[in-house]
Order: C-alpha cells, then structure tokens, then sequence
C-alpha cells in the first residue's frame, strides 16, 4: 500500500472513529435525556391523573349522594307498602317490591339482642346476616334505631335515613354494592333498600379513575397501562376481613385500586414501589415484559384519604424510534463529511507523497534492519525535518535494538538462574536433567545426581538473619562451584537445596565429588564479623537403576539426603530400596519413643571428667541410652533428634534432669565425694517456659545441692531469642547452678554473648580437639579458646580426648578439664559406682 493510500487511509480512519465515537456519545446521551424526559412526561402525567381523579371525587361523591337519595325515596316507598309489623312482611313481598322500585333488593334488619340481624329479605343471602362486626356501620343503624340520627363521620345522613360508602357486600363479595337504611319509628325494622354491580359499575365507569385513565392512555399512544397500586398491600399477604362466616377483601385494602396490571414482573415492582413510597420520589427501570422493551415509572401520590402509587408502562419502542431517527440522520451526515474528508485527504497525500518518496524508501530500509545509513534532504520546511527524525529515529532504533538484545539475554538468564547466587534454579535444573537422562538412554551411561541440603542453615536465618543466610548460601555455591568440573552441573532448588549433576559418574568420582563438597563445606565461613561452622547432607541417586524419570531420581535422591541427616548430617548417602520403607520405620519409632519412659525404657550414662592439675574426677557427663525390646539399643544420634522435632524432648529431658539428680544424691549419701553432674539441654527443652520450674522441682524433691548441678547449653539455642535466654540463664545462676557454653566453635562463636551470659565453663568441641597434634589451625584455633575463656575467667572443658598426644597439648596450654575415650568411656551407673569407689581406695 503507497503512502498515499495509507495517509488517505490513516487520516479517514481517524475520522471515522472519531465520527463513531462521536455518535455513540450522542446515541447514549440521547438516550440518557430521552428517558429523563420520559419520566418528566410520566411524572406530569401522574400529576394529571391524580388531579383527574381528585376533581372526579368531588362529582363522584354528588353523583353517589344522589344514588343515596334515591334509596331513601324507595326506602320511604317501602315504608309506605309494606306492614309496620316484620312478622307479616314475606321475602317474596320484598322480591316484587324491590323490582317495582328499580333496585337490587329490599333487606329488613331488626335488633336481635345486642344484635342487629337480617330478619327478612329479597335476597336470600341477606337473611340472618349479623351486622355486629361492621364496625362503624353497626354504630350507625344502632343510632338509627335509638335517636332516628346518626352522628358518626362516615356515609351520608338524612332525616331518618344513613347511606353507608360504595363496598364490596359481606353477604357476597364478589359483588359491589350502594346501601341505604331508612327507621322513622314507625315500624319494628330498618328498611335496607340497595343496588349493586351494574348500577355501581356504571357510576364507577362514569366517576372513577378508569375514566380518566382510559382518556389518558387514548390521548398518548406511548402510554401502555397505567395503574393505581396500594403500597400497603401490593406483594404482601392480603388483609383478609371475615363477618358472618365469609371472608373478603375490603376496597380499601386490595393491592390494585384502578387500572390494569398487565405488564407484571411482581418483585421488581414491588421493591420499586416501597422504594417510590418511602422516598416520595419516581422511580424508573427498564425491563421486558413477554418480549415487549418496557419502562415502568412509578410516582407516589400522598393523599388525605390513602396514599397511592401510580404505575405508568411506557413502550420503550418509542423512545427507540427517535433515538434511531436521530442516529440515522447523524449516520448520513457522518457519512458525507466522511466522503469530503477522504477526497480532501487523498488530494493532500498526492500533493505531499511526491517529495516524501526518497524518505519513504529510507523508511523501507529502516524496516528491512538497516539503521546505519543517513538520507540528506537539504530543506528547511517539514520535509527537512521529517528527514532529519527519520535519521534519528534509524539511530534510536538501532540503539535499542541492541539494548533490546542485552535484556533479551537478561531476561533468559533469570529465566534459567538463581537470583541470589548465580547457579542454574529448577527450570534450567529440570531441563537440564531431562537432556542428561535422554543423552543417557542413547550412550547408555549412567548418572549421579547429588542432592544436597545445608545442616542448621535455618539456626543462621533465625538467630543472624535472612541477610546472613543469603551470604552464606552465595559462599556455599561458589564452594559448590568449585568442586565440581566444568561439565558437571550445579543448581539451587530453593532455600538451602542444592543439587549437581555428574553425567557419565563412576563410583570412584561419585565417592571423590561428595568427599570434596564435605571438606570444602567443612572449612569455616568468615561473614561479616562471624565464623560460621555448616556441615552439608548429601543424598544421590544414580540413573538408571534408582529411576529413570526426573521425578522418581529427584525423589530418591532427596530420600537418600534426608538418610544422611538423619544419621548425623555431614555426610553423603547412596540411595537405597531399603530407603523406601524409612518414613514407616520413623513413624513406629515415634510410637516406641512415647512409650518408653513409662516402660522404663531408657537408662543414665555417665562419663567422668579429669581435673588436669589434681588429676581426680572433677564431675561427669550424664548421657541417655535407649533400650528398645524389640529394636535393642538405640543410638541417641537416631531418637534424639526426632524427640526434638516431636517435643518429647521435653519430658525425656525432665525425666534424665530428675534422675540424674537423684543419682548424684544417691552416691553422696553411699559415702562418694560429691562431683558435679552435667545434663545437657536440649534447644527446645531451655526454651520451655517450664524449665524453671523443672529444674527447682528437681532439686527440691531429690535434695541436690545446687552447686553440684551444672546444665549444658549449645551455642545455637544462646541465639534464640537473647533477651529470653539472658533471664533464663541469671535466673538458673541465682539458684546456684553452673552454666556451661557446649560444643564451643562449632555455631556462630560470637565473643559477644561470652561477655553478656552468665557462663562459668566452655567446653571445646572434639571437632577441634581430634587434630591438634597434627594440624596447626586446629591447634592454634584450641590455644585460642583456651586463653580467651580464662580471660574471661572461665573453666575450660575438652571434649573427644583420646590420645596422649591431645592430653598433653592440653595440659601445656592450660586446660582445666578433660573428657574423652583416653580416660574414661561413657558407662552406666554401677559400672561409674566402681569408678568412684577405686578412686577412694
């Protein structure tokens, strides 16, 4: 398409959406004042309605004074031919007198006690009629009976003679009827002369609101029905009034007091007229009634007699006429400035095309990619300068486009690769994978896949926070990294989950790779001030023979990982079948474990410490051992951790704490020198709000000697909550218990918390004690510790001592205690009864 057409285009499409738009906006606000004008209409209509039937009221009630005045002249005919005496008036008599006289029927009533009874009539259903619940009629032919006048407010009054309002008959009604009753005192009765239906209709016709309504609706033929609706009644349960056993609805009590309800839609009226009712102000919708566009309008009308609602049904066809007469006269001239504006543009874009075809093929190049070259239009008017943007634009787009590129790739890149640390994340993992599975079906060569998940790496987020663990978990991927060849793979899951792939393994790299990762996760983590120690769990699973699908292999190799933090973590673990059944085995275990303090189960170790400078048993270790019935002894490695995650811990703990108390008073009251007995506390059982209590309920019922009682704390659980831990440990203090910091060096060592805690020993992990004759940092890293806990005049206790070698680099630095294989294993309470006894010889 040429630039001419295009502009041609472009410039009458413009205008034509523009002509569109501008319809539409007219359309609907149209439409929009139409309807307002609509309810205005319906609104004056109501008006004129409501005065048509106020002024027709006023002759209505003349016209219905003179329907009561001719029954008082047939009432006094009556009087004249029948027999003062109703005894000897026969209802056949009233028949053929009510016909002569022009009327309905003739009804005789005379008081019956305190009632006021239809004894004789020309219609048999006005015989025996009670009037004693006509409430205000009753009054009124009461008052004839006894002053030959009525006072009440209601109906018409003449000498002798009350001509109740037009109702519907309690002796039949179906049918509405005009009474009059007629007593001079000259007979025992009350002549009731009265017409019905036809002559009532007939005034109806002529008086009512149908009258003026069937005139409205005559004079505008957008006026489908109007309708006068009782609020009071509409939609709601009738107002039923019973007299002498028949049931009936009074005039002023039915739902429709004029007109026709044709167009019915039930709910929606009848919340629109409570809504028009209560604000006093129209109410407008548009509906469909039986296929047919409708608008109903409803105008309360507040009148001294009874409120009303009008109901006015508007043919919305007609509103849609003119609105469709308007659009169409907008469309056609729309259409003809559309066609001027085409001509006018087509003309212009001839004129204009000619000099912007060198710039037009410049545009061409530009869509083809080619941005680098210039065009030179030497004129100063728009041309000039539409070549001179053209220019720029080809440099701008080539700019971005380049740019576009780079965030291309950048995009890719996060795509496929963890924020945090650089590593391929789970997309590019799983990908990856799926293409080493498939690579390995065709060689058929098998794979290792590591899964790898950092032990006490949730310890660091809690206690050093989120900060600290995104820098360790960068330091662990760079580790990672390095240990892995270039075609081996490495990716972060999430959190702390790491795993690696090694295509083409054999089990001497698979054994060399996770040996590499553990030492190299092994060595500290210097990060912002701290010295962090993790150690990794390693599971893997080898394609094919532990799966040959990506989900299966992942699963078996997370299986195999949490094998290996459960048997300690810092180790890597092959999957195995036997792996399957594991979740079982944990979940019997747990059940054995609730059981066994109860059962009896369980049984006190103890391990001595050796005082290095009187070299006598300075105290002892109290360690717990599990003996199942079924599973033997169970290693504290297995079910502490899971009394840990389950909270058993809690009364396991309290259960050693007791007893080991109970020993240590034991042995005193046998004749042994007291020694100090040391319980460990769990994490979860020192941050137990009852561990107070525990502890002095301990004490209290077995008669230990504070001083004697010294409770281990690892440095993991002094991170938790500081300020909490700081009150636990003062008050432990104030009872006069030791505190002693376990497994120094192997947490987060921030010197701080030895200055801030009340602590009287450390003790230094076995971790550093194995290689001090061997490796000089361990060595140094001992020294250290050493010399900066009696600086901070603490006892120091050695852990895992088992070589001559280690005892003596321990006594040349200084060391107050020490614990370990080379003196004394850890043994139960007989065989440590012994100990002490030797110790006395």
């Amino acid at each position: 398409m040429s630039i001419k057409t295009k502009l041609t285009t472009v410039i009458s499409l413009i205008v034509t959406v523009f002509l569109i738009a501008n319809n539409a906006l007219y359309y609907f606000s149209a439409r929009d004042a139409l309807v307002q004008d609509q309810e205005h209409q319906m609104e004056m209509i109501a008006k004129e309605v409501r005065i048509a039937i106020e002024s027709s009221e006023t002759g209505a009630r003349q016209v219905e004074d003179l329907i009561g005045r001719e029954l008082r002249v047939a009432a006094v005919a009556a009087l004249h031919a029948l027999d003062p005496d109703i005894n000897k008036v026969t209802n056949e008599e009233l028949r053929t007198l009510a016909d002569k006289l022009g009327i309905s029927d003739i009804t005789l009533f005379a008081p019956v006690g305190d009632d006021i009874v239809g004894l004789k009539s020309s219609d048999p259903k006005e015989i025996n009629l009670s009037t004693k619940d006509w409430g205000f009629w009753y009054t009124a032919l009461w008052q004839l009976l006894d002053t030959h006048a009525v006072s009440i407010t209601q109906g018409q009054k003449l000498p002798n003679y009350w001509s109740g309002p037009i109702d519907v008959a309690s002796s039949d009604p179906v049918h509405l009827s005009k009474w009059g009753y007629y007593y001079d005192g000259t007979t025992n009765y009350i002549i009731d002369p009265y017409v019905n239906d036809v002559d009532v209709r007939e005034f109806e016709r002529l008086t009512g609101p149908k009258a003026v309504i069937d005139k409205t609706l005559a004079d505008n033929g957008a006026l489908l029905e109007i309708t006068g609706f009782n609020p009071r009644t509409f939609g709601k349960d009738p107002i039923i009034t019973k007299n002498n056993g028949v049931e009936y609805i009074e005039l002023a009590n039915r739902p429709i007091l004029f007109g026709d309800y044709n167009y019915q839609d039930d709910s929606q009226d009848q919340a629109s007229i409570e809504r028009a009712s209560e604000s006093g102000k129209l109410v407008s919708f548009n509906t469909e009634v039986d296929g047919l566009p409708v608008i109903k309008s409803f105008i309360p009308i507040h009148s001294t007699v009874q409120p009303y609602v009008i109901g006015v049904v508007t043919d919305y066809r007609v509103v849609q006429d003119v609105l469709n007469r308007q659009l169409l006269n907008n469309v056609l001239i729309s259409l003809i400035l559309l066609a001027i504006v085409f001509v006018g543009c087509y003309l212009l874009a001839g004129w204009i095309v000619r000099p912007v075809h060198v710039i037009l093929q410049k545009v061409n190049e530009i869509a083809e990619g080619n941005f680098g070259t210039r065009i030179r239009i030497d004129r100063g008017d728009e041309l000039g300068l539409l070549a001179g943007q053209v220019n720029l634009m080809s440099e701008s787009l080539q700019s971005y486009t380049t740019e576009l590129q780079a965030q291309s790739e950048q995009i890719r890149y996060q795509a496929y690769h963890d924020a945090l640390t650089g590593l391929a994340n789970r997309r590019m993992f799983n990908d990856r994978l799926q293409e080493s599975i498939a690579a390995a079906r065709l060689t058929d060569q098998p794979i290792a896949l590591f899964y790898l998940d950092v032990d006490r790496f949730k310890a660091v987020n809690d206690t050093l926070g989120h900060s600290m663990g995104d820098l360790l978990l960068q330091e662990v991927a760079e580790r990672l990294t390095d240990c892995v060849p270039e075609l081996d793979f490495v990716a972060r899951l999430g959190g702390d989950e790491f795993t690696v792939i090694l295509p083409n393994a054999t089990g001497e790299q698979i054994e060399a790779t996770a040996q590499l990762i553990l030492n190299r996760l092994a060595d500290p983590f210097l990060l912002s001030g701290y010295e962090l120690f993790v150690a990794p769990s390693i599971g893997v699973a080898l394609y094919p023979q532990d799966g040959e699908e990506l989900e299966v292999l992942l699963k078996h190799a997370d299986t195999a990982m949490y094998q290996a933090k459960e048997q300690g973590g810092n180790r890597y673990q092959l999957y195995t079948a036997e792996m399957k059944s594991t979740d079982f085995e944990r979940m019997e275990l747990e059940g054995h474990l609730r059981k066994a303090i109860e059962r009896e189960e369980f049984e006190l170790y103890f391990q001595p410490k050796l005082h290095l400078h009187s070299s006598g048993i300075s105290g002892m270790e109290v360690l717990i051992r599990w003996h199942n019935p079924q599973r033997g002894l169970i290693s504290p490695a297995t079910f502490i951790p899971l009394a840990e995650e389950t909270g058993l811990i809690i009364p396991i703990g309290a259960w050693v704490l007791r007893h080991a108390c109970e020993q240590a008073v034991n042995w005193q009251q046998a004749g042994h020198a007291p020694v100090r007995m040391a319980v460990n506390l769990s994490p979860r059982q020192f941050l137990s709000p009852d561990l107070i209590a525990t502890v002095a309920d301990s004490l209290q019922e077995t008669g230990l000697d504070p001083k004697f009682l010294e409770l281990e704390i690892t440095e993991s659980t002094l991170m938790q909550n500081t300020e909490k831990t700081l009150n636990t440990l003062r008050r432990l203090k104030e009872m006069g218990i030791r505190i002693s910091i376990d497994d120094f060096g192997t947490g987060y060592s921030s010197l701080s918390y030895l200055k801030r805690f009340p602590f009287d020993m450390l003790k230094i992990d076995q971790a550093f004690v194995r290689d001090i004759a061997h490796d000089r940092k361990d060595a140094e890293i001992v020294a250290a510790i050493i010399s900066l806990a009696h600086s901070l005049d603490l006892d120091v206790v050695a852990e895992g001592v088992e070589t001559e070698e280690q005892l003596a680099f321990l006594r040349a630095h200084g060391c107050d205690e020490i614990q370990g294989y080379l003196f004394h294993r850890p043994m139960p309470a007989r065989e440590f009864e012994r100990v002490l006894l030797d110790r006395t010889e």
